[in-house]
Order: structure tokens, then C-alpha cells, then sequence
């Protein structure tokens, strides 16, 4: 790749409105040849429909798209894309969970494969083949739903790269997008996916790699396009921009991110947690005040994760430990949600679309799962202004309270999951990976709602991988290795340098 090369694709003046407004306004992209390019920008900043434009699920206003020279179609028929040579890889990945790795494989693939007769053992022999190509040590009779969240998400990158290489772009490599596909992997995993897309990147393939990881961004791109409420805000050079300008670009402001914790009065926990043991967490006992953000870590496997399921009553497996919360004592080993809850237990998950939302459900409906009616008919009415009144405290961003969930972007969903669980006075906070997947602008608004809930007087348990959010946000970090608690540091020692060695201490000395 040169900065002389011709673009690979190259999108010149994509316009689209809704009702009006513009999703997007007149925006350009160039990618080169084997380039990995990142695309980064808010929540509502035209990302998503940027992708759906190149996909043929959005038809554009206005636009010209180009591969390699070759005029493309605009709109692009829908499902024709990876003829021209475009492929793309969702968060959801798109796989069959209960068919096999090379079933997977071969799903869709009408171009190549004969209608009416498979040849199993040749496509067997091509899926190993492929497989090698890329060190995946997969085997294409597993059942997809058994494989590791990683395994599968390189599964899916695979088989997009294959299709683009297989079927179209005059034999040339193609693009392969790549739309948020880490959010939900610990930082090992994450590794193994940037392993593969620099080894597609060095066979030719050019990739378009959303994020809001601005971190991860900085690792594997080249360069990087910049949206803002629409608009391309800038491209930069990868080696020669620093983390903080791509932050005031995405923002439109600077962001600081020092440390925002006060220091709290002496006082008695406000809830204990004694003898807590699950599958991975053996023992563990820890207290938490009133006002205070008590933050959880460790490395993969550590067990720091399971902690808040422990406590919400959502693990399904044998655990034992006692919850003191308020005075009251509870018996964790037969725990259960519904209890949680009226307990004073507010849960706020990781896979915020499987456990957090009902994606198909409008914002009233999941604004209204976690409370009670004893009314024999629901008050409508009364249900959506108590909705848009969560919306504008919460500022989820929608059309309004009937819009489905699935529609929102990845920060108005977890700001609505908060602002569901919050509103019901919580005495305890559990969180999982509370800003995963979410730009930098959604997570200063997240964290302002963890400071008001603080300073009512609820105690907030926060596990999460991230070290810088917990530099920010926490008064204390407990961090855990093989299921128990191994170190705690407070106050002026909760730096993500510091968080970093306690998690890593100890690491050489095992392995001798």
C-alpha cells in the first residue's frame, strides 16, 4: 500500500435523509489497497448508515461508488455486494449457531456451489485448507454454537474474506468491513482477531473496521475517517495522530479523562458480601459503602465477571455466600432475580442484547419490564410519558417511546438499559462492562448517572477489563486471579499503570 495508490473503493458524495434530517451529509471515502482503514464516530454520527448504504440495505439520496475504477451500482441490490466485491462481518456475525463449521461456510454461497448436489467430502477438504490458511485450528463438523465467542467471530471473518476472494472485483482481493466485531471479547481474544485481519490485510484485502475502541483503533489501523452528525470530520494518518485529537474529532470538544471520584465520609457498608463461591469464584468477601464505586478486575478467567451474576441472582449454576444489603441478610446459594430486585438490586449486563434488552420490543415495553403493575389494564399513555421523561433524563436518542429497541444505536440502548434500572431507586448497582461498545461521548454521560446515583447514596459494584474506566470512575479496585482476590488498591493507587501490574504480578513466578 502507497499514498499514491488508487483507491480501492471510493465513495464520493453519499447523501441520506430521514424525515429530513441527514444521516448522511455529502461524505467521501477513499480506501486503498490493503489498507486497514477504522471508521469511528458517536453514536447517531452516520456510521451505521454509511454501512447499510454500502450493503443495499439503505438506498442513498445521492452518491457515486467506484471499485478499483469500476462503477458500482448505488443503490447496491441487496445481497449482491460480495459479487462486487464487498463483504461485511456484523456484531451478530450472522452464523447458524446449530449448524457446523462447514455448513457455515457454505450457507449462502449460491454462486459457487452446484443447487442441486454438494460435494461433501471436496468442500470438507477446501474448509480445512482454508482454515490452515489462517493457523485456525477449527473442525468443520463442530457445531458452531459450541465454539468460543473468538472462534466464531473468526469463523465469520473468514468466511467473508473467502466470499470476496472467490466471487467477485475481477480478482481482486476486495473489502471486507468489519462492524464493531470486538465488543464483547476479552483483550486475548481481540489479539487473535487483529492477528487475522493483518494477515488478510497483507494478502491485498482492504478492511473498514468500525469501533468505538479508540485504543484498538490506534493498534490495527492505518488510517482513520472521523463522522460527526453526518459529516466526514477529518481522515487521518494512523502513525502520525495521537489518541486525543481522534477523541475531539469524534466529540467535537475536549474530553478530559482524569480521575472523577470525591472522596467519601466515613461510614458503615452498606452492603457485605461473605463466603460468595460460583464456578470460577471461590470464597470471596468484600463490602461496599454508600456512595462508593467498587471496582472488580483481573485478567481472563480471573472470575471478576461472574461476581455481579452472582449477586443479581442470575447464575444458574451452584453458588454459596451471604448478601447483608441495608441490614437485611440474603442467602445468595437460592437468590433469584425477582428477589434481587425487590431486594434493591438493579443488574445492568454486558451483552446488553441478549440480557439487557428485548430488541424487538419497543422503548415502552422495555422501559417497563423491570416494574410491577397490579392494574388489570395498562395506562398507555401514562407508560409513554413516563418513557420520554426517561429518555430526556437519560438522553436516549430515538424517534420516540414506540421505536423498537433493535433500532437504537449501541449507546442509546445501554443509556436505556441504566435509565430502566436507576429510576427504580436501587440501594446496590451491579454493572458488567458498562460502556463496552460505546463511543467516548455516551460514556461521560454514563458515568454522570453513576455519580448522581452515588451521591443518593447507593453503593455501585463495577466489574470490567477496562483499566482506564476504572482510573476514572472508581474509589476502590479489588483484583482477582484464579477466582479469589489477590490485591486491593484505593484513593491515589487506582491508576490504570498500577491496576495493570496487580493484574500481571505473580504471572512470572507461576510459569517457572
Amino acid at each position: 500500500m502507497t499514498d499514491e495508490a488508487a483507491p480501492r473503493l471510493d465513495l464520493r458524495g453519499a447523501t441520506k435523509t430521514f424525515g429530513g434530517a441527514h444521516a448522511l451529509n455529502d461524505v467521501n471515502l477513499a480506501i486503498r489497497p490493503g489498507e486497514v482503514h477504522g471508521l469511528l464516530g458517536s453514536n447517531g454520527s452516520g456510521k451505521s448508515t454509511l454501512i447499510k448504504v454500502l450493503s443495499g440495505f439503505h438506498a442513498p439520496d445521492a452518491g457515486l461508488l467506484e471499485m478499483d475504477g469500476r462503477p458500482l451500482p448505488l443503490p447496491m441490490p441487496l445481497g449482491q455486494s460480495e459479487l462486487h466485491g464487498l463483504a461485511f462481518v456484523h456484531q451478530n456475525l450472522g452464523l447458524l449457531g446449530e449448524a457446523t463449521v462447514l455448513e457455515n461456510l457454505i450457507a449462502g454461497d449460491h454462486e459457487r456451489l452446484n443447487a442441486w448436489w454438494i460435494r461433501w467430502g471436496v468442500e470438507t477438504a477446501r474448509a480445512r485448507k482454508l482454515l490452515a490458511e489462517y493457523d485456525l485450528r477449527l473442525d468443520p463438523d463442530a457445531v458452531v454454537a459450541d465454539l468460543t465467542p473468538v472462534e466464531r467471530a473468526q469463523l465469520a471473518i473468514v468466511r467473508a474474506a473467502d466470499r470476496v476472494r472467490t466471487h467477485g472485483n475481477q480478482g481482486n482481493p476486495g473489502v471486507l468491513v468489519l462492524d464493531e466485531p470486538t465488543p464483547f471479547l476479552p483483550q486475548e481474544d481481540v489479539r487473535a482477531l487483529f492477528r487475522i485481519m493483518r494477515q488478510l490485510k497483507e494478502s491485498g484485502v482492504s478492511i473498514i473496521f468500525v469501533s468505538h475502541d479508540i485504543d484498538e483503533v490506534m493498534e490495527v489501523t492505518d488510517r482513520s475517517t472521523v463522522l460527526r452528525d453526518g459529516r466526514v470530520i477529518g481522515t487521518y494518518e494512523t502513525a502520525t495522530t495521537d489518541r486525543e485529537t481522534l477523541v475531539q474529532a469524534i466529540v467535537g470538544r475536549a474530553v478530559a479523562v482524569n480521575r472523577r471520584v470525591v472522596a467519601l465520609p466515613e461510614a458503615a457498608p452498606l452492603a457485605t458480601v461473605g463466603g460468595l463461591s460460583g464456578r470460577t469464584v471461590k470464597a470471596a468477601s468484600l463490602a461496599v459503602r454508600p456512595g462508593e464505586v467498587l471496582g472488580l478486575t483481573g485478567l481472563i478467567g480471573s472470575g471478576y465477571d461472574e461476581v455481579p451474576l452472582l449477586l443479581a441472582g442470575g447464575a444458574t449454576y451452584p453458588r454459596s455466600g451471604t448478601l447483608t444489603l441495608d441490614g437485611r441478610e440474603i442467602e445468595l446459594g437460592s437468590l433469584r432475580p425477582k428477589a434481587a430486585i425487590a431486594a434493591g438490586i438493579a443488574f445492568i449486563p454486558a451483552d446488553r442484547q441478549r440480557l439487557g434488552i428485548g430488541p424487538d420490543l419497543s422503548l415502552v415495553e422495555n422501559a417497563m419490564l423491570p416494574r410491577r403493575s397490579d392494574r388489570l389494564m395498562l395506562r398507555h399513555g401514562a407508560r409513554a410519558r413516563d418513557t420520554a421523561d426517561l429518555m430526556k433524563r437519560f438522553t436516549v436518542k430515538a424517534e420516540g417511546p414506540a421505536q423498537p429497541a433493535a433500532e437504537l444505536s449501541g449507546g442509546n440502548q445501554q443509556k436505556l438499559v441504566l435509565g430502566k434500572w436507576l429510576r427504580l431507586d436501587p440501594s446496590l448497582v451491579l454493572l458488567d462492562e458498562p460502556t463496552q461498545g460505546i463511543d467516548v461521548g455516551a460514556r461521560q454521560e454514563i458515568y454522570d448517572r453513576l455519580a448522581e446515583v452515588c451521591a443518593q447514596g447507593a453503593a455501585v459494584i463495577c466489574a470490567t477489563s477496562e483499566f482506564e474506566q476504572l482510573e476514572t470512575i472508581a474509589h476502590r479496585v479489588l483484583v482477582f486471579d484464579k477466582g479469589r482476590i489477590k490485591a486491593e488498591l484505593s484513593g491515589d493507587d487506582v491508576t490504570k499503570s498500577a491496576i495493570a501490574k496487580a493484574c500481571y504480578e505473580g504471572m512470572e513466578d507461576d510459569a517457572a
